[in-house]
C-alpha cells in the first residue's frame, strides 16, 4: 500500500467536511489538495486508501484523547465520565468533519451488517471500562461489547448531532449526554452521579 502524505489526508478530511463521506470522491479530494485526479492515479492513491488513512488518523487521535481517562486511578464510573468528556473534547476539534461523516454509510467506523459491532479501536475503551465497572461495582453489569457499541454511537454521534445540527453549546451537549449515559450505567442503588 502506498503511504499517504499528511497533506492528502488533510485534503480528504476537507472533502468529507464539505461533501460528506459518501460524496468525497477522488476528484474532490484532488481539488482540495490542489492537484489533478490523474496525479493521484499516477501516485497509485485510491479513494479507499485515502479514507483508510483518514480513519487511521481518527483512531490515533481518539486513542490519544481517551488514554489518560482509561488508565487513570479511580472507579470505572469516574473514568467513564472522564472518558466521555475527553471524547466530546476530541469531537469538538473535528466537528465539521464528523458531521460530514454522520450521514455516511459507515465505511469508516462500522463493520457491515445488522449484527455488526463498531470497530474495536472506538468501542474498545468503553468495553474495558464496562468490564472494570462490573468488577469494582461502580457500573451495573451489562453485555460489555454490545453496550460499548451502543455507547460509542449514542454518545459520540449524539454529541456531534447536538453540536453541529442543533448548535447546542459544548457544555450543554456534554452534560446532557453524560448525565443520560451515566444514569443508564450506574447500579440502581447508587443513584445519580455527582457532577
Amino acid at each position: 500500500m502506498t503511504a499517504i502524505e499528511p497533506a492528502l489526508v488533510d485534503a480528504t478530511a476537507a472533502a468529507v467536511t464539505r461533501w460528506g463521506l459518501s460524496q468525497a470522491t477522488l476528484e474532490r479530494v484532488a481539488d482540495e489538495a490542489g492537484i489533478s485526479r490523474a496525479t493521484l492515479h499516477r501516485r497509485g492513491v485510491s479513494r479507499e486508501a485515502l479514507v483508510g488513512a483518514l480513519a487511521k488518523r481518527a483512531a490515533d487521535e481518539f486513542r490519544t484523547a481517551l488514554w489518560p481517562a482509561l488508565t487513570s486511578a479511580g472507579t470505572a464510573a469516574e473514568r467513564m465520565r472522564a472518558m466521555l468528556k475527553a471524547m466530546f473534547e476530541a469531537a469538538d476539534g473535528h466537528l465539521e468533519l464528523l458531521a460530514g461523516m454522520y450521514v455516511s454509510s459507515g465505511e469508516m467506523f462500522h463493520e457491515p451488517g445488522p449484527d455488526a459491532l463498531v470497530v474495536d479501536i472506538f468501542a474498545g475503551p468503553f468495553d474495558r471500562l464496562l468490564r472494570d465497572g462490573t468488577l469494582d461495582g461502580s457500573l451495573r453489569e451489562v453485555p460489555p461489547t454490545a453496550t460499548a457499541t451502543v455507547l460509542f454511537n449514542t454518545a459520540g454521534w449524539g454529541y456531534v448531532h447536538l453540536r453541529a445540527s442543533h448548535k447546542w453549546p459544548m457544555e450543554r451537549a456534554r452534560d446532557a449526554i453524560t448525565d443520560l449515559v451515566m444514569n443508564g450505567l450506574l447500579p440502581e442503588h447508587r443513584g445519580k452521579p455527582d457532577s
